[in-house]
């Protein structure tokens, strides 16, 4: 799993589950990861999204990170694996 997801094509994985263009159906994509402000006006919180442009086709698919801590609080989960191409 990753902490951080890189900008250059690649396959990726979230919670195991290989993310398929919803247009064409391949898998290889070049991620972007956007920040906006979740408290506007506020104390500056950022909200981070990331936005997969389909390699083939150039269709986007948004997500955010469903990473977090496991049901018993005890393991983290980090939802994201990247195979870089």
């Amino acid at each position: 799993m990753v902490e951080e997801l890189e900008s250059v094509r690649s396959r990726i994985t979230i919670l195991e589950h290989l993310l398929i263009c919803h247009f064409c159906k391949h898998d290889e994509f070049i991620l972007y990861c956007s920040f906006s402000n979740v408290e506007d006006p506020g104390i500056g919180v950022l909200s981070i999204g990331y936005s997969a442009v389909c390699g083939t086709c150039g269709c986007v698919t948004e997500f955010g990170d469903p990473s977090g801590p496991s049901e018993d609080g005890v393991d983290y989960i980090w939802a994201f694996s990247q195979t870089v191409l």
